[in-house]
């Protein structure tokens, strides 16, 4: 009968494990054995991994810290391409708890900043992608972390091509000046928080937005690191 119970669940997708798809506790989690595998980072900065050097000047490195819970490797891959271009928008708890568990572990010391916001989307990708993804993964990490999300913290002024199609240079290009803050941030440890950190483009671009409304120290956090190996 359980098996049954098992197999019709499955059949709806419901109960079903992420990454290979075999039954597990939760409707919404990895099963034990993907849970073990997933490929994580250790729990301290990896900006000195990026490209970041190349594009700027050590006085404009403008992150504090830059926090990656996951390694960009296939099982990863697989759940952040149902997340953002399947619209499995219930993959946002699973993956900002794993988020949220190395934060705990990298800030173990120190506080933790005093606000999070959301890399921004345009209305246009929002509409096409039928939700905003980093806003519900900063949603979800503020009620795990209780750290206040304020909504709407960054907006995106311009355009830009969708950045996992484009080369590294072309990135930074694209990322310049393509964020505005939309409240005042003086004194504010903020962290932003995206779904993959890649290049470092976007998170220059957010951090950047945010010092000129005042912010103290900007810190980058994201679900997935990709460092190009």
């Amino acid at each position: 009968m359980l098996a049954f119970l098992r197999s019709l669940a499955n059949a709806f997708e419901l109960g079903q494990c992420w990454s290979c798809g075999c039954s597990s506790a939760g409707a919404d989690s990895l099963c034990p054995y993907c849970d073990e595998a997933l490929p994580r980072w250790y729990p301290r900065c990896c900006q000195h991994l990026s490209d970041i050097d190349q594009h700027l000047p050590e006085e404009q490195r403008r992150c504090r810290y830059w926090y990656g819970a996951l390694r960009w490797e296939p099982q990863v891959q697989h759940l952040v391409t149902l997340f953002k271009f399947r619209n499995k928008s219930e993959l946002a708890p699973l993956l900002a708890n794993q988020l949220a568990a190395h934060l705990l572990r990298c800030y173990r010391n120190q506080a933790l900043p005093d606000c999070i916001v959301a890399v921004p989307m345009t209305e246009q990708a929002w509409r096409r992608r039928g939700f905003h993804q980093t806003a519900l993964l900063a949603r979800y990490l503020s009620v795990v972390l209780q750290v206040p999300y304020i909504t709407g913290g960054l907006r995106k002024i311009r355009s830009v091509p969708m950045q996992h199609m484009a080369s590294q240079s072309l990135r930074w290009e694209n990322s310049q000046r393509s964020q505005l803050a939309l409240r005042d941030f003086t004194g504010y440890t903020v962290a932003v928080v995206d779904d993959v950190l890649s290049t470092g483009a976007t998170m220059m671009a957010a951090a950047d937005a945010l010092y000129k409304k005042g912010a103290k120290a900007v810190d980058a956090w994201a679900v997935v690191y990709n460092q190009h190996d």
